[in-house]
C-alpha cells in the first residue's frame, strides 16, 4: 500500500544504486585498459610487436570484463535486495503500528457501550437518563462507523483500485464551495475567519472528489480540533507557475518531533481525547502526492500558531 510518492522514492532508490555500479564498473574497466596498455603490455612486449597477442589478449580482457559484470550484477543484486527488504519492513512496521492504533480506537468506545448497555439491562439507571445514555451509545457507534469508514478510505489510497479522474478545475470555486460547506460550522464555533480568494479563476488538473476531500479535512480541522473563538485564514493565490492554498489557523499548536502526516498520528499522544482518528491529515497528505502537490506546515506564520500550505503545479 504505497502512495505515488512512497513508489517514486523506492524506484529512485534503485535507480541511483544501478547508477553506481554501472559508474564503478566504468571506472574499473577503464582502469583495466589503462594499466594493460601502459604497464603489462611494454613490459611483456618492450619492442612493440603485438603480434600474436590481438587473440591472447582479446580473450583476457573479455574475462575479467565478464567476470567483472557477474559481481557487479551480484553486487547491484544485493544493494536492491537490501532497499526492499528495509522497506518491506517499513511497511510491516506501520501495519503493526496501524492495527494496534484500531485496536485501541475501537476499544474504548466498544468498552463504554458494553458498559452502559449491562447497566440499561440489569436496570441501574435511572428512569430520567435512559435518554442520555442512549445518546451516549448512539454517539459511540457512530464514531466507531466513522473509524472504519476512514480507515477504509485511507487503505484504499495508493492501492490498484484507487483511480482518479483528472479533468481542469477552477480552484478558486471549489475552495469557495468547501468554506460554503462549513460556514454554519465556523459560526457555531465562533471563528474569525479570513477568506483572501482571488476572482480570477486559478486552474488546475485534479480530480475535483478527491481533492475536495483532502482541503475539506484541513478546513475541517481548524474548528474541529482547536478552541472556540480563534482566528482562521484561507487564502489562494498564484506564486508564478504555482499555485499556494494556505489555510491557517491560531488554535493549538504542532509539537516539533510530531510526524503529523503519518497515520493515526493525533494532537494528543495518549489517544484518549476521542477527537479524531489521527488518519485525516494522511489521507490528505496521500491524496496531493497522487497530484503531485506537496503540503508543508509553516509555524511562523505572524498571527496563526500553524498553516498549512499546498503548492500546485498549474
Amino acid at each position: 500500500m504505497k502512495s505515488k510518492s512512497e513508489m517514486t522514492k523506492l524506484r529512485s532508490k534503485i535507480v541511483w544504486c544501478f547508477v553506481i555500479v554501472v559508474f564503478t564498473v566504468r571506472v574499473i574497466e577503464s582502469a583495466i585498459d589503462s594499466t594493460w596498455d601502459s604497464i603489462i603490455a611494454p613490459m611483456l612486449y618492450p619492442n612493440g610487436d603485438y603480434t600474436g597477442v590481438v587473440d591472447a589478449g582479446t580473450i583476457g580482457y573479455m574475462s575479467i570484463s565478464f567476470a567483472l559484470y557477474i559481481f557487479s550484477a551480484f553486487i547491484f543484486y544485493i544493494m536492491v535486495k537490501k532497499i526492499i527488504e528495509k522497506e518491506s519492513i517499513r511497511q510491516v512496521r506501520e501495519q503493526n503500528l496501524l492495527y494496534a492504533a484500531i485496536a485501541h480506537d475501537l476499544k474504548t468506545p466498544i468498552t463504554s457501550v458494553q458498559g452502559f448497555a449491562k447497566a440499561l439491562s440489569e436496570g441501574k439507571i435511572k428512569p430520567e437518563e435512559i435518554d442520555e445514555i442512549y445518546e451516549i451509545i448512539y454517539n459511540k457507534s457512530r464514531n466507531m462507523n466513522e473509524l472504519v469508514d476512514t480507515l477504509f478510505e485511507y487503505s484504499k489510497c495508493g492501492t490498484d483500485e484507487y483511480k482518479m479522474i483528472f479533468e481542469e478545475i477552477n480552484l478558486c470555486v471549489l475552495v469557495r464551495d468547501i468554506i460554503a460547506e462549513n460556514y454554519s460550522d465556523f459560526e457555531e464555533h465562533d471563528i474569525d475567519l479570513d477568506i483572501d480568494i482571488p476572482e480570477d479563476p486559478i486552474l488546475v488538473t485534479a480530480d475535483k472528489k478527491e481533492l475536495r476531500r483532502a482541503i475539506s479535512n484541513l478546513v475541517i480541522n481548524t474548528y474541529k480540533h482547536n478552541s472556540n473563538g480563534i482566528k482562521v485564514l484561507v487564502r489562494l493565490f498564484c506564486d508564478g507557475k504555482k499555485a499556494k492554498l494556505v489555510i491557517a489557523d491560531s488554535g493549538n499548536e504542532i509539537a516539533k518531533d510530531m510526524s503529523i502526516f503519518e497515520p493515526f498520528v493525533t494532537e494528543n499522544s495518549s489517544r484518549t481525547t476521542g477527537k479524531g482518528t489521527g488518519l485525516g491529515l494522511a489521507i490528505t497528505k496521500r491524496i496531493l502526492d497522487e497530484h503531485n502537490a506537496k503540503i508543508m506546515v509553516d509555524d511562523n506564520m505572524a498571527g496563526y500558531t500553524k498553516a498549512f500550505i499546498i503548492e500546485f503545479a498549474k
